[in-house]
């Protein structure tokens, strides 16, 4: 599984267990509908780091509490292109 589908994997669950909606998570974190919208239905790949952050201060987790969880066990980094000259 790709990372950015993986975090979005995450979010989602822990949307479930906390029994959120996007707009929930947008009045809890400070984040934009719009811009959890877009990133949780894949409209774009990447999340900024800050706002992940936010995600999981919204959640009352840590970062590293965030990534430890079974989805993240064999994510891939694809499309990312290596420099050949290395």
């Amino acid at each position: 599984m790709e990372l950015s589908d993986a975090i979005v994997v995450r979010i989602k669950q822990l949307m479930k267990e906390n029994n959120m909606k996007i707009y929930d998570l947008s009045i809890l974190t400070g984040i934009p509908r719009n811009t959890l919208s877009v990133f949780l239905k894949r409209s774009t790949k990447t999340i900024r780091l800050e706002n992940l952050l936010y995600i999981c201060e919204g959640f009352d987790i840590e970062l590293k509490d965030f990534f430890d969880d079974k989805v993240f066990k064999n994510v891939e980094a694809k499309n990312w292109l290596k420099n050949p000259e290395e």
